[in-house]
């Protein structure tokens, strides 16, 4: 895999075009891309095989219907290597438009997820984690569902959609099918966006996350959503808080004086007439 190589592309888009207007919240304009990964055929076989002996005991299903292992890191070394692959992160940050560096949380780091009927895959959402790269380790053919689907609008107005009970337009959902020796890197921060449900067949995924070295206080990971998948391990709430006093706050600061407001004009005061005499 060459870091600096133009990857073949099934599809792409822009964050601005996904939801519909500018935004400020996001690591870069980068939306959606599809593309030829060129990770090792043999590696990845490797931590399918390690993630699915884990199954049993590591997977949890108890968050948006998904069944994953949370930090799968942490038990599967060959994922480590793949998610601190110095060539990986200098061709996805080529990709995304800014420099990019693993997910600094233990638990959030990378999962793998077992997507079938009986497992479930994963409802309508928004990511905490900046960007995301799917990388498929397995998929059944056939396969019947279980393809990216992302809502083409601000993530609001598909929430309240969904919250009345009613389903998403068709016309505002872009589908994207997943490919063996394909990853997808998504920045999802603020993009509504399912695994379409399975009606037949399975997929196991492998996720890495990553976030910006410039903007790594742009993240949208609350501690009650990191709470609901890992409730069984509190020690992560440390690395947090260590990661904002030492990563987050000083580049937030040194952004914010890089790039301070421009001064606003005085607002004349407005007559009330008869209720400034009350």
């Amino acid at each position: 895999m060459n870091a600096h190589t133009i990857p073949e592309l099934r599809c792409a888009l822009s964050r601005e075009a996904i939801i519909g207007h500018e935004t400020a919240w996001k690591v870069s304009t980068f939306g959606v891309a599809q593309y030829r990964h060129g990770y090792d055929p043999a590696l990845l076989s490797a931590i399918e095989e390690a993630a699915l002996k884990l199954k049993a005991s590591h997977a949890v299903h108890k968050h948006l219907d998904l069944t994953f292992i949370t930090g799968a890191d942490r038990y599967i070394p060959e994922i480590k290597e793949l998610l601190h692959d110095k060539l990986r992160l200098e061709r996805l940050s080529d990709m995304m438009g800014t420099e990019l560096e693993p997910y600094p949380l233990s638990i959030v780091g990378s999962t793998v997820t077992f997507m079938n009927p009986r497992d479930g895959a994963v409802e309508w959402h928004c990511d905490g984690v900046p960007v995301t790269e799917l990388i498929p380790l397995s998929i059944s053919d056939p396969l019947i569902g279980g393809h990216l689907e992302i809502y083409c609008d601000d993530s609001e107005t598909g929430r309240s959609i969904l919250e009345s009970g009613r389903d998403l337009p068709r016309n505002k959902i872009m589908r994207i099918d997943h490919k063996m020796n394909y990853a997808t890197l998504g920045q999802f921060l603020g993009v509504l966006h399912r695994t379409a449900p399975i009606q037949l067949g399975e997929r196991v995924t492998l996720v890495l996350n990553q976030r910006s070295t410039i903007r790594p206080y742009v993240d949208d990971n609350r501690l009650f959503y990191l709470a609901a998948d890992n409730d069984h391990d509190r020690a992560w709430v440390n690395e947090l808080a260590e990661d904002v006093w030492t990563n987050q706050l000083p580049a937030y600061r040194r952004d914010a004086g890089e790039h301070p407001m421009p001064p606003q004009p005085a607002v004349e005061a407005v007559s009330r007439g008869a209720r400034e005499s009350w």
